[in-house]
């Protein structure tokens, strides 16, 4: 008997000795069918990866998702390149946007404590005159 998770030859067992799946004794031999069979999943020659595409879509973002729409079901795993090269970009450009703003708050913020004394007091530079009551 064969596995139906890992393919391999187990014989009468209850469970896979090499990926643990529970057998239920029922699986006749060769009916082995892989859960992850790349060839059929993926059957056009030129799909692959790209980081060309990746790259783009990290620069271009709006590129990016055009591209993982357009690519989605005829080379998937080259628009799957163009989809995290899109999540990078926007969370980096995300990350950088709140860097800028935690920046020029900071910089605000500088600005108020020179230029404004938060501790001033109409009457500190007041001239008071001493009368005598003689």
């Amino acid at each position: 008997m064969y596995c139906y998770q890992c393919g391999k030859e187990v014989g009468d067992v209850k469970f896979c000795p090499y990926c643990g799946a529970q057998l239920d004794g029922q699986t006749a031999q060769g009916t082995y069918q892989p859960i992850n069979n790349q060839q059929t999943q993926y059957s056009q020659p030129g799909d692959e990866p790209s980081f060309g595409y990746a790259l783009l879509s990290f620069f271009i973002p709006i590129v990016g998702i055009i591209l993982f729409v357009v690519w989605n079901q005829e080379f998937p795993l080259r628009a799957k390149s163009c989809l995290k090269g899109f999540v990078t970009g926007l969370i980096t450009g995300v990350i950088g946007v709140c860097c800028i703003f935690a920046a020029l708050g900071n910089t605000y913020s500088s600005y108020q404590d020179i230029y404004y004394d938060y501790d001033y007091d109409m009457f500190t530079n007041a001239v008071v005159e001493v009368v005598s009551y003689e």
